[in-house]
């Protein structure tokens, strides 16, 4: 080619080129003569750096422009002075001690110190709040300590032994604080400091050995209540979390289970409750609870009479009767309003039934309003109250519906006069409504269940259902059940050809930490596929696929709640939202899903750096020759020092000229326990083509939005280091991101095809530009969640 270049560059400079001896460690390089520039390198203690120039800029500051062989940056002149400070150690006497970015406790925490650790001081700072700071060197990283982490706490430190099993530990001296642990009874724990909130409310602040916090100091004092035991003597009696019926039911008691009764009070309503501790947990149960029954039996009369908590129709529907359906009645309760109410015990509840659905109707109108929801996919507007009227509309399934007024035909049916969201008003089967979506109840089929004409083996099968199909029941009859498929198709099956729950659920879960990083597992009962995205405000969604999850009871560090949505009508969400500062890695397994907690930045993560090709397999060939291999596994060692020198854990595919099969190479990540994987290639086509790319795949891999977050980061930076053409990140089916279950990308330096690219990718400077950017990717990738 012919172009032009300025004569100066055939001058010698007028500065005279020296060197300087840098005196401080990750001494910055940046693009410019200020601190507000870009940092592009950074420079080792000791390290010899050639000068070819300096500017003193508008702020005083004397910068020397510095030539690092493969880069010209611009160094501030305070790097090659030997620091003022005098360097000392001091020794951490406060556990769990936050390193910050700057002097105030407003910055983010970049580290944390052990107790007894001893750390070298560079320097310190008192702040605006009067605060002293000291600079400290860990080695990789320089941040800043409060000077209160190396001062022995003034409290006198002792032990306390918890009188209250599952006492709560919190984030600070107020019930209003998050809890992060519970103490067992006679657990024995060390007090630290203690503190007396705007309530009055004594709170000892505690050290359990990994974590700090408060509990309040009713916990150390044994109960007044003179403990006893009591014998339930009704089944499924809820345990709630407060002493009335409006608290959330926390776990139920068998009939005959003896249980602890630490407390008692007496509600509002007038109602008696007790305290009860079931070991794991505590709380509070109706003492008609352990009241023997004297019960009599009745019969539904209507279609849909509703069961509710308490006895008023404002309180929550929690389940629904058949016409005919026999109840046990355990109690009866006249209301303020002086509607009899009866109390049924169900087998699996108790609950509250108005004395009217007792009662045999008569043909003719009946009072019936509120709002309701279609029940099934096969519920049709009528124009009158029985099924020869004409039909006006077909509800969608779920769709809510105003109930106007009812009407019991000359067949005994019960029928709604509702209006619809499309504006029309019609008549529909009553027992076709439900009053909450909760009510609707499904049984799932076991692998080729047949579904049937009618409740007996001699009726013609009309579909052979698959594994897990979810089936909404519409009647029971001698152990069968008529059911809806999700394609609004009926018939009956045998209950014992289905399960009563979910095989793609989440079960037990439970967790686990390796050094910063915590786990939260849960196991699979078969294997399933679903999806995940994130949210924001550092959220994470798992969904398409789970129809439930059980949610932990236990803290999990970086986590800050875990909760289920319904997305569909048979299908859960589960979200979890973590804590600022933490990120995650998830793994798909046959039997399980574990989700890997750490925290943000580039410490700590594993990657796998594959080399492509080797061996046998030379790749592209280069115009001179030079083996695709070769710059694959050159770069490969680069960036494995380059991520280390940061703090990552490295582990390379292959580190010498050695042959590996895509699956081998695969096989290495799936089976190990990393956060993310990278494969370094050069590409080939003509000579004329130019540039860089990074590719992921989201079609095969589970990790596939993970993966297109690091390749849009690894690409960004690699770019800007290499001053290549930006072809931008795509997605393909390579195999070692496709049959990868991590976070994967595939990065194409450039053309080795292309003369001028192959003369880039033969050079170390080139090489290390490439490690460089990649490794400002990764950095990129690992700082948000």
């Amino acid at each position: 080619m012919i172009g032009w270049v300025n004569s100066s560059a055939f001058e010698a400079p007028a500065y005279p080129v020296t060197t300087k001896v840098v005196q401080i460690d990750n001494s910055a390089v940046r693009r410019g003569a200020s601190a507000e520039y870009t940092t592009v390198a950074t420079l080792d203690k000791n390290q010899e750096v050639k000068i070819i120039g300096e500017h003193k800029n508008s702020k005083g500051e004397l910068w020397y422009q510095v030539d690092l062989g493969y880069m010209i940056g611009w160094v501030n002149s305070s790097a090659f002075e030997a620091p003022a400070y005098p360097v000392t150690t001091k020794v951490v006497q406060i556990d769990n001690s936050a390193v910050r970015r700057g002097a105030s406790a407003e910055y983010t925490t970049v580290a944390t110190l052990d107790k007894n650790q001893e750390v070298k001081i560079i320097g310190e700072h008192k702040n605006s709040k009067g605060e002293l700071w000291y600079q400290v060197d860990l080695g990789y990283m320089i941040g800043w300590v409060n000077s209160s982490a190396f001062e022995a706490p003034a409290y006198p430190v002792t032990t306390k032994v918890v009188q209250i099993d599952n006492s709560a530990v919190r984030r600070g001296a107020s019930a209003e604080y998050t809890t992060v642990a519970t103490l067992d009874k006679n657990q024995e724990v060390k007090i630290i400091g203690e503190h007396k909130n705007s309530k009055g409310e004594l709170w000892y602040q505690v050290d359990l050995g990994y974590m700090i916090g408060w509990v309040n100091s009713s916990a150390f004092e044994a109960p007044a209540y003179p403990v006893t035991t009591k014998v339930v003597q009704i089944d499924n009696s809820a345990v709630r979390r407060g002493a009335s019926a409006e608290y959330t039911t926390v776990a139920t008691l068998d009939k005959n289970q003896e249980v602890k009764i630490i407390g008692e009070h007496k509600n509002s309503k007038g109602e008696l409750w007790y305290q009860a501790d079931l070991g794991y947990i505590i709380g509070w149960v109706n003492s008609s609870a352990f009241q023997a029954p004297e019960y009599t039996i009745k019969t539904v009369q209507i279609d849909h009479a509703v069961v509710r908590r308490g006895a008023d129709s404002s309180y929550q529907t929690v389940a629904s009767l058949e016409k005919l359906q026999e109840v046990k009645i355990i109690d009866e309760f006249t209301n303020s309003k002086g509607e009899l109410w009866y109390r049924a015990d169900l087998g699996h509840l108790l609950g509250w039934v108005n004395s009217s659905a007792f009662k045999k109707p008569e043909p003719g109108p009946i009072s019936l309003t509120g709002t309701y929801y279609v029940g099934n996919r096969n519920t049709n507007l009528h124009s009158g109250a029985t099924y020869d009227y004409r039909v006006v509309e077909k509800l969608n399934f779920t769709s809510k519906v105003t109930v106007l007024s009812g009407f019991i035909n000359q067949s005994m049916q019960t029928w709604a006069r509702v209006s619809t969201s499309s504006g029309n008003i019609g008549w529909v089967p009553f027992k076709d409504l439900v009053t909450s979506t909760a009510e609707l109840k499904y049984v799932y089929a076991l692998n080729n269940a047949a579904l049937r004409r009618g409740a007996s083996s001699s009726y013609q099968i009309t579909a052979s259902l698959k594994a897990d199909e979810p089936l909404l029941i519409l009647n029971k009859l001698n152990g069968w059940l008529n059911v809806e498929t999700n394609t609004g198709l009926r018939g009956w099956v045998l209950e014992s050809q289905t399960s009563p729950v979910s095989l793609k659920r989440l079960t037990s879960p439970s967790t686990y930490s390796e050094g910063t990083a915590s786990y939260l597992v849960w196991k699979k009962p078969t294997d399933f596929d679903f999806t995940y995205t994130t949210l924001s405000e550092n959220r994470l969604k798992l969904t398409q696929g789970i129809t439930d999850a059980d949610l932990p009871s236990f803290k999990v560090r970086g986590i800050k709640s875990v909760e289920t949505v319904q997305s569909t009508a048979t299908q859960k969400s589960v979200i979890l939202t973590f804590e600022p500062g933490y990120t995650f890695t998830i793994r798909n397994y046959s039997d399980k899903v574990s989700i890997k907690v750490m925290p943000t930045g580039l410490l700590g993560k594993k990657i796998v750096i594959d080399a492509g090709h080797g061996g046998k397999d030379t790749g592209a060939i280069g115009p001179t020759g030079l083996l695709e291999k070769d710059v694959n596994l050159a770069t490969a060692l680069l960036l494995k020092t380059e991520l280390e020198r940061s703090g990552a854990v490295v582990n390379l595919t292959r580190s010498t000229d050695i042959f590996l099969e895509l699956a081998d190479r695969t096989a290495i990540a799936n089976s190990s326990n990393y956060d993310s994987f990278i494969s370094i290639h050069a590409d080939s086509f003509s000579s004329t083509s130019q540039g860089s790319t990074t590719f992921f795949n989201s079609t095969v891999n589970f990790n596939g939005p993970k993966s297109e977050e690091l390749a849009d980061s690894v690409q960004k930076y690699m770019v800007s280091s290499l001053g290549t053409y930006n072809r931008g990140v795509k997605e393909q089916e390579f195999y070692v991101n496709r049959m990868n279950q991590l976070p994967s990308i595939l990065v194409e330096l450039a053309f080795i095809s292309n003369p001028n690219e192959e003369k880039l990718l033969r050079s170390t400077t080139f090489r290390q530009k490439a490690a460089e950017g990649i490794r400002k990717g990764f950095q990129d990738y690992y700082s948000s969640f």
